[in-house]
């Protein structure tokens, strides 16, 4: 491959996979911040199709580099450095810190010479909010039947106190924007029938009666622990709700909620100073499905994520569009040390996107069994 080729594809490799920081986050601008602070930018990008490369996929690398050019307008700065071995450029890399976020753009035209994609774009280029969740991510939730571990010093009341919070658990993930309950499992796993968001029965799902989670989806495990410990010479109620989310990537995320109360009293006395069952029940069950909701809402702002699949020569992830991910993403590799890995999805399914790389010069088989994360480009 010529040299300039070499330098071109590096360049806008690197430059793509931390764009799409700015690009995922694609949002109206009355939600981005004020009119003054976006501004309108035109630029163009350019793309020569390499050999074996579809045109489609040389105009999307065009579209590409003119967003990221509109990026770098907008304030974005490049710092970039070379690796030499003998006087010969090894590889030429550069590092975009943005400023700012491509936050919509339209195509104003689009050209095809015989030799070069040219593609000119108008973007509004806008700061972004610190703190802000712009992901369009959907969790589709497979949940276990709860676990319970209760002291037999624990008031008799908690278990069924605790079953009753893993019901209105059950309807935070159904309230959430992010998540979506698709089924909840016996803890052996076995299959008897699907149960679907409508027309829910939590009674049975809170006992486990729905089949297997399905490849992508999240998995939930919840466990109810509960003792009676000494604390500041009172007996006091512990309980800790362990949530562990199995994401579609096999990594597991994990999580405490922890709430104590006092051990309820049968006097009046212990009426008088609120150790009553109603106080205790109140203190433990204080502000959880709240604190299990921005668990949820936390999982949402984080793009999808999944293991690449190689075989007869195609590569897939098990996401698709009831995942969140639409035919515009672009799938990048977390891989602290590549960072030109991109695939473009070449068809989306449901529950499965086939992918390919964007540098025809890059062989499948070097993503299998690679994990890539999928950025929203708009494109």
């Amino acid at each position: 491959m010529p040299r300039s080729s070499l330098l071109f594809l590096t360049r806008m490799a690197a430059l793509i996979a931390l764009a799409l920081l700015m690009l995922s986050f694609a949002l109206p601008v009355s939600a981005a911040g004020k009119d003054d602070q976006a501004v309108w930018i035109e630029a163009w990008g350019h793309a020569a199709p390499a050999k074996g490369e579809s045109q489609d996929s040389a105009k999307r690398r065009a579209l590409i580099d003119a967003l990221v050019n509109a990026g770098l307008q907008g304030g974005a700065t490049i710092r970039g450095y070379t690796f030499m071995d003998k006087s010969n450029i090894v590889a030429d890399r550069a590092l975009m810190l943005a400023k700012g976020r491509v936050m919509r753009h339209k195509v104003l035209s689009s050209h095809f010479d015989g030799n070069l994609w040219q593609v000119r774009v108008q973007a509004l280029v806008g700061p972004v909010p610190a703190g802000y969740c712009g992901s369009k991510r959907s969790l589709v939730i497979s949940a276990h039947a709860p676990t319970y571990r209760m002291s037999p010093e624990v008031p008799a009341f908690t278990v069924p106190m605790a079953q009753e919070l893993y019901k209105d658990m059950l309807y935070t993930i159904e309230r959430n924007p992010s998540t979506r309950l698709e089924r909840v499992m016996a803890s052996t796993g076995r299959e008897s029938g699907v149960v679907r968001a409508s027309g829910m029965d939590y009674n049975s799902l809170t006992r486990g009666t729905a089949p297997s989670s399905v490849p992508g989806d999240h998995v939930l495990r919840v466990t109810f622990n509960g003792d009676v410990v000494l604390q500041n010479a009172m007996q006091t109620v512990v309980l800790n709700i362990d949530i562990d989310m199995r994401e579609s990537n096999g990594n597991i995320r994990t999580h405490r909620i922890q709430r104590t109360a006092p051990v309820p009293k049968n006097t009046t006395l212990h009426g008088v100073t609120l150790r009553t069952r109603t106080t205790t029940e109140a203190l433990l069950l204080r502000g959880v499905k709240e604190e299990f909701d921005s668990i949820l809402s936390a999982l949402g702002c984080e793009p999808p994520a999944a293991r690449v699949d190689y075989a007869n020569g195609t590569l897939s992830v098990p996401v698709g569009a009831r995942h969140g991910i639409t035919r515009g993403a672009l799938a990048v590799l977390e891989d602290p040390n590549d960072s030109f890995g991109l695939l473009e999805i070449t068809r989306l399914e449901n529950n499965r996107a086939v992918l390919r790389p964007l540098d025809p010069t890059r062989s499948a088989g070097s993503f299998a069994g690679r994990l890539v994360y999928f950025m929203e480009a708009g494109l």
